[in-house]
């Protein structure tokens, strides 16, 4: 699709949040229709929204049919799984009703947004995924074991989609964030101003780092990039 073709409409997961809801400001920014999902949208988050829609994401059969009721009135042209939650604690402490309840936010949501959405995206020949990742997915992290492993899954998944759908014209690609500083860890800013130092850009991220990604993939300056892992993490994670 054209840049200059409007109305382009996006879908963001997590738009109530810090990151989803930066992803959606800066989408709306570049004139897109944004259309947002989340359980509950604080502040004033929905202000760049054309539509603000509440959701459970760990029921999957109630986000299906949220999914399949907006497609009844609009086409949605760009995906963008950012919803995710997280909880630090040792592996070997963690009850499973944790793992699965991190398992259906964080991998089963974007598996269920694209079975549902990119077959319409097929049928136009065009689309775009775009999954929010982490550098996590790459590297592990202590007290986050499921966390990293359900966006490792996620990658694997996505690299996999690609390569099935791109055919057809629809690109899938990953963001993976570093450590954003976000409301949800500013309480522990001091522990992570120190971490910054091992940064090679000697910052942590920022909510429109993650923002200015997603814009780009979404975009048709991206139009020939499927498959890819776009780390946002200043560096942190580089590999050659």
């Amino acid at each position: 699709m054209s840049d200059t073709t409007l109305p382009r409409t996006a879908l963001v997961t997590g738009a109530g949040g810090a990151i989803g809801g930066a992803i959606a400001a800066e989408l709306h920014r570049a004139e897109w229709q944004v259309i947002g999902i989340d359980r509950q949208f604080p502040g004033a988050s929905q202000d760049c929204l054309a539509q603000a829609v509440t959701a459970d994401l760990s029921d999957q059969a109630a986000f299906r049919d949220t999914l399949q009721q907006l497609l009844q009135h609009t086409d949605i042209d760009c995906l963008v799984n950012c919803a995710g939650i997280s909880t630090v604690e040792r592996f070997v402490d963690q009850d499973s009703a944790v793992w699965q309840r991190l398992l259906d936010v964080n991998f089963l949501a974007p598996l269920t947004a694209c079975q549902v959405l990119v077959p319409p995206m097929i049928a136009r020949e065009r689309g775009s995924v775009i999954q929010i990742t982490s550098d996590s997915s790459r590297t592990g992290a202590a007290g986050e074991a499921v966390y990293a492993g359900s966006k490792a899954a996620l990658v694997a998944f996505s690299k996999s989609l690609a390569q099935e759908v791109g055919r057809f014209q629809v690109r899938v690609n990953c963001v993976s964030p570093g450590v954003v500083l976000t409301p949800m860890s500013a309480p522990n800013k001091d522990l992570l101003e120190k971490f910054s130092k091992r940064v090679p850009l000697r910052r942590l991220g920022a909510p429109d780092d993650i923002a200015g990604a997603v814009r780009f993939l979404a975009s048709d300056e991206a139009s020939y990039i499927t498959g890819q892992v776009l780390s946002v993490g200043g560096g942190l994670t580089m590999v050659d």
